[in-house]
């Protein structure tokens, strides 16, 4: 008897995991409360495998969502998807114990138009395409506590205007209690070289210098002056500091015992 109770019992939990994992994932979503600003449509498979039609996140969409459960993952107490959708990829890894979710691999990309929903508040609104890639994201709590990745924003420009300014490059990295961005042209009309801070108490700082080519075109030349202090021929700078608002520092978390 006492020989045969541990294979036993790893045959009962096999079992148990290979009916979880199975179960149709209609019947997952119909015992669970799922948040109120996220609303799913079209969702067929298993709990391991599947698609999803349309997710809703704050009435932004993402669509023709398909997802792949890892079971490697189930020995490190950890539970992990590959998504693969029409904007990108990426790999999601939860350990219900610390209750610490992990973004790696991201690679997904919009056109500023697609992503216009999220930028209703903007008075100016940019046009391009924009690519983003993280090596990881953190999120614990609801909240971001870890970030190593960048964005691209390519053929940048603004509505309205006919222009074009080329590709730029934001990175972001958390940096001990404090997250850091650089900012950096990638061979475009404007040579930038940029950084700035963002602290726990929501204090961030900006410093943007600018070198344009000759040449420049006359509405890109007004819009500089506009909103940047000319240091000298074709050279400008934009110096900034300020405060963000709490419901936007609240997303974010500093130090890893949050």
């Amino acid at each position: 008897m006492k020989k045969i109770w541990k294979p036993t019992l790893f045959f009962i939990f096999c079992l148990l995991v290979s009916l979880v994992i199975n179960l149709p994932v209609a019947v997952i979503l119909g015992k669970i409360n799922v948040p109120a600003n996220i609303k799913l449509s079209g969702v067929t498979g298993r709990l391991s495998e599947g698609q999803v039609s349309q997710i809703y996140v704050n009435q932004f969409p993402i669509q023709d969502v398909n997802y792949h459960a890892d079971l490697s993952c189930l020995l490190t107490l950890n539970i992990c998807y590959q998504i693969n959708y029409l904007n990108g990829t990426g790999r999601i890894s939860f350990n219900p114990l610390t209750n610490q979710a992990t973004i790696q691999k991201l690679d997904v990309d919009y056109s500023m138009a697609e992503l216009s929903p999220l930028m209703s508040q903007l008075l100016v609104k940019p046009t391009g395409d924009l690519s983003l890639k993280a090596n990881l994201i953190g999120i614990k709590q609801n909240k971001i506590n870890n970030i190593d990745g960048f964005a691209i924003w390519s053929n940048a420009g603004v509505a309205g205007e006919n222009i074009n300014l080329g590709a730029y490059q934001l990175g972001i990295v958390r940096e001990d209690e404090s997250y850091r961005i650089e900012l950096t042209d990638r061979d475009a009309i404007l040579d930038i070289d940029g950084k700035g801070r963002l602290k726990s108490n929501g204090q961030y700082t900006v410093e943007i210098n600018i070198k344009a080519k000759s040449g420049l075109d006359a509405s890109i030349k007004s819009l500089l002056e506009l909103s940047t202090r000319k240091r000298g021929l074709n050279e400008y700078s934009f110096n900034r500091q300020g405060q963000l608002p709490p419901q936007v520092i609240s997303q974010l978390a500093f130090s890893d015992s949050n």
